[in-house]
């Protein structure tokens, strides 16, 4: 299946299906004026800077990457900005040439993005100069992956595909089922141990192997549930998260599921709609749902730890632990703080009301952001 032969795929943005608002099962829901924080924490601003001019409304994720010190950005205009991470310096900024559609991957000293040409640009991670351009058989949204020399990443025709990362030569493709209408984004792969675990449109989580791209298992992590193609979309759009041989899996219209890694066997499912994303702590697992709601599991047994009500209506980003606590933002341009012990409020700062799509970033106590126009900010609680 190639850019011109692809078959006809109906790409529905966050923005466009009010995904904060409702999803298939539930009432719809409206953004209400934010309390204050009672107490809150003191919040630093590190430092600031800009990267290209964001990415707008779209619903694409454009996550920063924090590797050996550096903050590596890019932005829907094809700029890329690498900032030192404790200071702000900038440290190089590039033009791609092209518009980007995805966030960068870093590793062994290359920077990889995806572009709307269809190709996946490979980059000299400490000056910017470019070292590959990779023909794709259609766009990818998603951030690519790698390990040992080799880069995946998935198209929107549902390809995983793996290339030398040295010379660009293929090396394996798996072609999955792509529905008629997705969301625009898409999960990206995930490397454990040598195995690519991929969540898809279809709500399917699949397993191959690294270095040949064989199938070692795939099952159903969402049913579709509806008459329309859009109550019918059950999108892996949230990056799989994968601990003590568990997978995480959330899907949008779907659930939140746990599943053995060897055999397949669901642990536990709760059911909720997400596309953002998972975080994992030391006791906890955390999820921000499409209604705007903030919930804590037990990893172990999918028992509901707590969650946090007073962001409906808002479209959230995926939480990012820091410190004792987790951190989401959301497109009104909000960054909030919360307590991993109970959910409480513990700060907020707004970013730029222009909003923020993209996943923040955390280190330690520090927390990268960076929003739909581009703006970068480091905090420290």
């Amino acid at each position: 299946m190639n850019k011109n032969t692809l078959k006809t795929i109906i790409m529905i943005t966050a923005l466009l299906l009010g995904l904060a608002a409702c999803s298939s099962d539930e009432e719809k829901v409206t953004t209400k004026p934010l309390a204050a924080v009672q107490n809150p924490a003191t919040l630093k601003i590190l430092w600031r800077g800009h990267t290209g001019n964001g990415n707008g409304k779209s619903s694409i994720n454009y996550a920063p990457v924090l590797a050996d010190g550096q903050l590596y950005t890019v932005s829907e205009n094809g700029t890329m900005v690498v900032y030192d991470a404790q200071s702000g310096r900038v440290i190089w900024q590039k033009k791609a040439g092209t518009p980007l559609t995805s966030g960068p991957t870093v590793g062994d000293g290359k920077l990889f993005v995806n572009d709307n040409q269809g190709e996946l640009l490979v980059f000299n991670a400490s000056n910017g100069a470019k070292l590959l351009t990779i023909d794709l058989p259609n766009r990818s949204f998603a951030a690519p992956a790698y390990s040992k020399g080799i880069v995946i990443t998935k198209t929107i025709d549902e390809q995983m595909l793996a290339f030398n990362a040295d010379n660009g030569s293929p090396i394996w493709s798996y072609e999955g089922n792509v529905p008629t209408m997705i969301l625009q984004g898409g999960s990206s792969p995930v490397i454990n141990d040598d195995i690519v675990i991929q969540g898809s449109a279809d709500g399917k989580v699949t397993l191959v192997t690294l270095d040949k791209g064989q199938l070692l298992w795939q099952r159903a992590a969402a049913q579709p549930n509806g008459i329309s193609d859009i109550a019918r979309m059950v999108d892996i759009d949230a990056n799989p998260l994968i601990h003590n041989n568990v997978i995480y899996v959330g899907s949008y219209q779907g659930s939140l599921v746990a599943i053995d890694k060897f055999n397949a066997t669901p642990i536990w499912e709760h059911r909720l709609s997400t596309r953002s994303g998972l975080a994992l702590s030391t006791n906890a697992l955390f999820v921000t749902d499409t209604r705007g709601r903030v919930w804590a599991f037990n990893p172990t047994t999918g028992k509901v730890l707590w969650r946090q009500n007073k962001l409906l209506g808002r479209t959230l980003t995926a939480p990012a632990i820091s410190g004792d606590n987790i951190v989401v933002a959301d497109t009104q341009g909000d960054v909030h703080w919360l307590s991993q012990s109970d959910g409480h409020f513990v700060a907020r700062v707004q970013m730029d009301k222009e909003g923020i799509a993209s996943n923040p970033i955390a280190d330690a106590n520090t927390v990268f952001v960076i929003s739909s126009k581009g703006a970068v900010a480091a905090y420290s609680l």
